[in-house]
């Protein structure tokens, strides 16, 4: 099963594909130790991460048009089955909260037009569950997403024109972390 994970920005929206495939019980002694029995025992990989990055200076229309656009692309070239979105939370500042709401709305949107099923957690929920501490910060969650995916190191993510992202790619992680914890707090059900 592929799962598309969204963190949703107008600056930057991360997006990271997760195949899950297995199961724990099924595999060898060596597969056994390497899958994250947390992951509800599923083999995980990452298929592909990265984000789409808009200019500040742009339009908001255009930069909700290029985080549509660039999304659909993905989408389309992937195919997932499931999106996990990171849930907005209300913070100090409401400006701020504005802005990633409206990258919200067209991240749903691209869901409802590619007809997939939506979850969504908490920034503070994912941190909890991926990396045991719900005020875990950017290197505790990117140490634990290589740990769930059984790896020691990942590759810069890419933007939409696939050059290497490295400034941003906390939003790319933060949205593979997601997929995680979708998959955890499904651990009793079938996907």
């Amino acid at each position: 099963m592929l799962i598309i994970g969204v963190d949703p920005g107008t600056a930057t929206t991360g997006w990271g594909v997760v195949n899950t495939t297995g199961n724990i019980k099924q595999g060898t002694a060596k597969e056994k130790h390497n899958w994250s029995r947390r992951a509800n025992g599923r083999s995980l990989s990452l298929v592909d991460f990265g984000c789409i990055i808009t200019n500040s200076t742009d339009e908001m229309g255009e930069r909700l048009f290029i985080i549509r656009r660039s999304l659909q692309k993905i989408i389309k070239t992937h195919r997932p089955d499931l999106m996990v979105i990171e849930r907005l939370f209300f913070g100090a500042n409401a400006t701020s909260a504005l802005s990633v709401g409206q990258a919200r709305g067209v991240v749903l949107l691209v869901a409802r037009e590619n007809k997939l099923t939506t979850f969504e957690y908490t920034g503070l929920e994912v941190k909890l569950t991926v990396a045991d501490h719900g005020r875990a910060d950017k290197k505790t969650v990117q140490a634990a997403v290589k740990k769930h995916l059984g790896v020691t190191r990942l590759r810069n993510p890419k933007d939409q024109f696939g050059r290497e992202v490295f400034r941003f790619r906390d939003d790319a992680y933060d949205a593979v972390a997601a997929t995680i914890c979708h998959m955890i707090k499904t651990s009793d059900q079938i996907l």
